[in-house]
């Protein structure tokens, strides 16, 4: 029986109320991850989090890349349906705050934080008219013993709503439960916390022209007080990094002690080390090649050319998510009689074209072989339909190898 000098009773009363839940079992109720405090005494939240660049890139880099990719409803005859009250909303305007792309990018950057991604549904009916992004930070959820779901949305102590599971549009992350998404800053908080822990002790070190303090001999005799603070004075501001290199003077018989052994080597002292090594972490956690947020050490590679990384990006990285986002557009948004007949997709065409002479080889292999009209390939490119251009076309010469040599009309030897 636990009681409340138990220890394990403690850190499962503070995990449940300060870091969020990983589980929605029936009866449960999951509260929103608020902040992690790692081993290196660093508090990790989605601000402090942000703040290091390598997690600010990572973010960035995915919410951005996925927001620019076009989203569009289709139907059985794999064309946009562009007559579907949904396709404006996923595809031009959500809401009347956000164009799609910031939509999308809000949404995105929500779930690599927070593993949790909320929006409210609003409807005219039956009719979905508006999607409103919420904070994951203030959103509770229960989970009934029968299995309903509800979401309590409490913003600075204010009741913001109390939604049923058809009101709420839930994007889920890395999830052990199918229901509650996993915040990657909460697991990934001692890394983020050493990262934020190295960066401010470069910075202090550099602060201090990167010299810890020392000894002044004085020999035999006594320094006034007056004397005591002009001699601190004077090593405060020799100590400044804008002063590296200056020459100071000892008067009255002062000899240095201890100071040709007091400057600290940044390697020594492992800080750019465990600086790189943060960043590659953090690049793990979010699935994205060091390359694409600038890092180039030498140990970050992926892949040997540009175009391989992407590919790596989006197959490993954003495809499972723009998996994810299509198909809870599917199960939330369209009407169950609707969900055989039309589909979102995400057009990724867009990260995999290569350089114009790469691309026009495709094309041109796509062309010959009557997998892509010319109109569709002119759509590709962003430019207008032409008249005739609707029709597959092979090319002519492709003959069966026992007709090489004979005349195809009479079947007669040439």
């Amino acid at each position: 029986m636990s009681t409340l000098n138990d220890k394990n009773w403690w850190s499962r009363f503070y995990q449940r109320w300060f870091s969020g839940g990983k589980r929605l079992d029936k009866g449960s109720v999951v509260e929103p991850f608020v902040s992690e405090a790692s081993g290196a005494g660093e508090t990790v939240n989605g601000e402090t989090a942000l703040k290091l660049s390598a997690v600010w890139a990572c973010v960035r880099l995915r919410s951005q890349t996925i927001a620019s990719l076009p989203f569009h409803l289709k139907n059985e005859q794999r064309q946009i349906a562009r007559d579907h009250p949904l396709y404006k909303i996923i595809h031009d305007t959500p809401n009347a705050d956000m164009c799609a792309s910031e939509f999308w990018e809000a949404v995105i950057a929500n779930l690599d934080l927070w593993g949790n991604a909320y929006c409210r549904i609003n409807r005219i009916g039956a009719r979905v008219v508006a999607l409103d992004i919420l904070d994951p930070q203030y959103m509770q959820v229960q989970r009934s013993d029968n299995g309903e779901i509800r979401y309590i949305y409490t913003k600075n102590n204010v009741d913001g709503g109390n939604y049923a599971e058809r009101d709420i549009l839930h994007f889920r992350g890395f999830t052990l439960d199918g229901l509650i998404g996993l915040s990657p800053i909460r697991y990934q908080a001692q890394v983020m916390g050493l990262q934020t822990a190295a960066n401010n002790a470069a910075a202090k070190a550099f602060k201090n022209n990167l010299k810890a303090g020392g000894f002044l001999k004085t020999g035999e005799r006594i320094l006034s007080d007056e004397q005591r603070k002009r001699v601190r004075e004077g090593l405060s501001e020799f100590g400044k990094s804008e002063n590296a290199g200056k020459w100071m003077v000892l008067e009255a018989g002062m000899e240095p002690a201890n100071m040709s052994g007091s400057w600290i080597n940044p390697q020594d002292a492992q800080l750019l080390e465990s600086r790189y090594f943060g960043i590659e972490e953090i690049c793990r956690a979010f699935g994205v090649p060091p390359q694409l947020i600038y890092s180039t050490d030498k140990s970050s590679s992926w892949a040997s050319s540009a175009e391989q990384i992407t590919q790596n990006f989006l197959t490993y990285s954003l495809n499972p998510m723009l998996k994810r986002v299509e198909q809870t557009i599917t199960r939330k948004l369209l009407k169950p009689e609707e969900r055989s007949k039309i589909y979102p997709i995400f057009s990724v065409e867009g990260l995999l074209r290569a350089d114009s002479a790469g691309r026009a080889s495709f094309y041109t292999a796509l062309l010959q072989n009557g997998v892509m009209t010319r109109n569709e390939v002119r759509a590709l490119e962003n430019l207008p339909a032409v008249e005739g251009a609707d029709q597959l076309t092979v090319q002519l010469n492709l003959t069966a190898i026992d007709k090489i040599g004979k005349d195809i009309t009479n079947d007669k030897p040439n």
